[in-house]
């Protein structure tokens, strides 16, 4: 191995031994380092040039990295990589800084190509699941032509060429302080094509059926429950029962629609479906536990995760009395029995959902199942970005919504139901306010009949 390449991978990252997922980050990194210098490249062909020798690199790989971890020197020394590092720059001898980005993204490929299979496995191996900028993390690949058939409206690796991700691996982006959380032992259950939906609403006017407590002191509010505690637990279970006689693959309610009594009727009646369905059981607010918070709460068969909101509402002069961090996005995933990432699912809490740090980790992870449990007067923005991130993602966005019916001469009959799918025939769906009359539970089909 010559002397300049020896030298160019040593920078690239640490001389031990690595995971093959971060030894692939490695060159990943320096394609987001050196991104414009990759366009340019691109813009002049010179990636199209290479085409013959990612399949050369690609056996030159498999045949030297045998192990599950590697060093950045065996990728030079025992590979055709130096012939191609040569010949490059001998062909481009003013400009050593496309040469490099080319190689980089070169090998980033034919790892993934030669040894992509196993990233799931090295990033379950270390069970470190909240992601720093920069990190490496495995990318679903939900069989959505099973579930939705073969045309798609999104192609997300064809909106633009990748340039710091490969069809396996991706690196985590710097979303302004929101952490981003990569849960692979989930085991959620992956909805089919024939899944129902029910969107359960409890109330038909949430502010004047909830009550809180306010301290102007410190310009906050907290504790929102109901006024009428029975009745709410009533309707609570009648509205589950309605989603398990349909047999629900996921249920779900909206924003501070259920207590912890209320809690406990949706796990009862959940567990008597089999299989169990996926719930996000709506949020409350809870401070038993520690600092006050508004938690999002997703059943899966025995299992219970929580989902923390951090982006607080204002309502008037008051904000929201809940901790703001750690702010995080996480999206949990399945992997199936052949070691593959499957499937994955985020939720996110009404404003949340309408951050655009938020946004730009879910761009980066595409989960394949998005549920917003909210509550808001003003839907518009929340149906904009439900849509925009269909495209980004291929995700299917689930939105359960609570609100009262708009005033005479309100500009807007906002949404109680958004869902929208990678599909052209049933892109959006929505169910607005004046359509429903909570308390109801509404039914959708995650796969609508084509025309």
């Amino acid at each position: 191995m010559t002397d300049p390449l020896a030298a160019w991978l040593a920078g690239l990252g640490p001389p031990g031994p690595l995971a093959l997922d971060e030894l692939t980050a490695c060159f990943l990194r320096a394609c987001r380092r050196q991104a414009a210098g990759l366009r340019e490249a691109r813009s002049l062909g010179l990636d199209r040039s290479l085409i013959g020798w990612r399949p050369v690199l690609v056996e030159a790989l498999r045949g030297a990295l045998r192990a599950t971890v590697a060093t950045l020197e065996q990728i030079g020394s025992r590979t055709s990589l130096e012939v191609l590092w040569e010949r490059l720059h001998g062909a481009l001898p003013e400009r050593p800084d496309l040469v490099r980005v080319l190689v980089a993204r070169l090998c980033a490929d034919a790892l993934d190509e030669a040894v992509g299979h196993q990233f799931v496995a090295c990033f379950r191996q270390r069970a470190r699941w909240r992601l720093a900028p920069g990190d490496p993390f495995p990318v679903a690949a939900p069989a959505l032509r099973d579930l939705f058939g073969k045309h798609l409206t999104s192609h997300p690796d064809v909106r633009d060429l990748a340039i710091d991700r490969t069809t396996r691996l991706a690196l985590a982006p710097d979303a302004d302080g929101v952490e981003i959380v990569l849960d692979l032992d989930a085991d959620l259950p992956v909805p089919g094509a024939d899944a129902t939906i029910a969107v359960c609403l409890p109330f038909a006017a949430p502010l004047a059926e909830l009550r809180w407590d306010e301290d102007r002191s410190r310009g906050r509010f907290f504790g929102v429950r109901p006024r009428d505690p029975a009745a709410a637990a009533a309707a609570v279970r009648e509205l589950v029962a309605q989603a398990v006689a349909a047999r629900a693959a996921l249920i779900v309610f909206p924003e501070l629609s259920v207590t912890d009594d209320g809690l406990a009727a949706i796990a009862g009646a959940a567990a008597t479906l089999a299989p169990p369905p996926l719930v996000v059981a709506g949020t409350r607010h809870t401070a038993e536990d520690g600092p006050p918070r508004n938690v999002a709460t997703v059943l899966a068969g025995d299992r219970r995760f929580e989902h923390g909101k951090w982006n607080p509402f204002v309502h008037g002069e008051l904000i929201e009395g809940i901790v703001s961090a750690p702010a995080q996005v996480i999206a949990r995933g399945t992997v199936d029995g052949a070691g593959r990432f499957a499937w994955s699912l985020a939720v996110l809490v009404c404003k949340d959902f309408l951050s655009l740090a938020a946004h730009q980790a879910l761009t980066a992870l595409r989960p394949s199942l998005i549920v917003v449990p909210a509550m808001s007067e003003r839907t518009a923005v929340f149906e904009a970005d439900a849509v925009g991130l269909t495209a980004a993602t291929q995700a299917t966005c689930v939105i359960a919504n609570q609100t009262g019916v708009p005033a005479a001469g309100e500009p807007e009959d906002p949404a109680v139901v958004i869902v929208t799918r990678p599909v052209p025939w049933a892109l959006t769906e929505i169910v607005r306010r004046s359509e429903v009359s909570p308390p109801v539970c509404v039914l959708l089909h995650l796969r609508p009949a084509a025309p």
